[in-house]
Formats: structure tokens, sequence, C-alpha cells
């Protein structure tokens, strides 16, 4: 019988382009069964408006197996799957929200991702993280347009924070239109950051601000 060893939940509103929430999960390598699904997704037309106005969300899943590409230095997954079934140590589930810009309604989703450890003595155990890092990309007024969650499992690669900030940092830039020195990385203590909600950040503290993003 299969065992459920992780499981997190994922959600981000978009009111100003892509907006994004990953989490990234390390453990012993195992053959596993994993699998990401949207659970909400909501807008609001206003009273007046445009014809056309682009929006959605998605959510994938990126093992170290996943076919990817390079562009401008960033590894991009050339495909986007919902559910694997692979041998691995590490796994990222990613929502990507986006209403198209400022001048749109802005819309929310919320996904749930799950690993399974598919081994014949697995049991329905879940594992704690023994590390844990934190971080919130935001715009220069604080304005939050990315979260990033990394736990490091039993038998997981320990956790680089300066190169996860700085490639966390990186994707944000390749993933958006921002442009280059417009965005900070605010990293919280364990479990400080904000999740199923959104939240604001104070530029000049990095502290959490009470309030929609």
């Amino acid at each position: 019988m299969s065992g459920i060893f992780f499981t997190g939940s994922l959600s981000k509103t978009s009111s100003n382009g892509p907006a994004w929430d990953k989490i990234e999960v390390s453990f012993a390598r195992v053959q596993i069964f994993a699998n990401v699904l949207l659970s909400e997704y909501s807008t609001q037309t206003p009273e007046s408006f445009s014809g056309f106005q682009p929006s959605w969300a998605r959510s994938w899943i990126v093992t170290p197996e996943t076919p990817t590409t390079s562009i401008g230095g960033i590894s991009v997954p050339t495909r986007f799957d919902n559910t694997v079934y692979v041998k691995t140590n590490k796994l990222t589930f990613h929502l990507q929200t986006n209403n198209g810009g400022s001048a749109n309604p802005a819309i929310r989703a919320s996904a749930v991702g799950v690993i399974y450890d598919t081994t014949p003595s697995a049991d329905f155990s879940l594992e704690a993280a023994i590390q844990q890092l934190e971080l919130a990309v935001h715009e220069e007024d604080g304005t939050v347009v990315g979260t990033h969650r990394s736990f490091r499992l039993d038998g997981g690669a320990e956790i680089d924070e300066d190169e996860t900030r700085e490639r966390v940092l990186a994707e944000a830039y390749a993933g958006s239109d921002r442009l280059q020195g417009s965005l900070k990385v605010a990293t919280f203590g364990y479990n400080e950051m904000p999740t199923g909600t959104d939240f604001r950040v104070d530029p000049s503290t990095g502290a959490v601000v009470e309030g929609p993003s």
C-alpha cells in the first residue's frame, strides 16, 4: 500500500499580471507517485469590462527528471505534469495565476499537492520537516507577487539558503515582466509566512503587513 508522506496547499491572487506560489520538497530517493490539483479558481467581472480579458491559473510538478530547456540561464520545463510516477529525491509543486494586467479584475486560485511513497513498506505517515525556508518575492511598495517554501525531509539534501534566494529571485524576473532591480526577497522564520491568504511586506523591515497583496 502506498503511503502519503507529504502534502501541501498553495494559493495565490493575481491583480497585476503573473503571480505564483511554490513548494519545494527534498527527501531520501524513493519511488513516488505525486499529483497537484487546482481546488479553487475565482474571479469577479466588473459592471463595465472589456470583451477580451485573458486570465488563467495552472498547477504543475517539476522533478529533476522533468524535461527542461534553458531561457536566459533559467531552467524552464518543457512539459507541465499534474501527476508524476518517478524515482527521485526532489519535487516542486507550482501554482501560477495571471489576470492579464492591472486593468483587469483580480483572480484567485488554490491547489493541493500530495506525495506518496509507493514502496511496499510505506505507511500513511506525514513526515516533519527538519529544515525549512520561507520566502516572499515583493515589489518596492511591498506588493507580494510570489511565495516560495522549501522543506527538507529526512534524507533530503540540505537547503542552501543563499542559493535558493538567488534562484527564486532570478526565476521571478524570468517568469514576469518586472524590471531588473524592482523585486526584493523577504525571508521568514519557520511557519511565519502566512499561507492560504494574501499579504503584503513592509519593504523597510521585511515583516508581514496585514491586508491583501
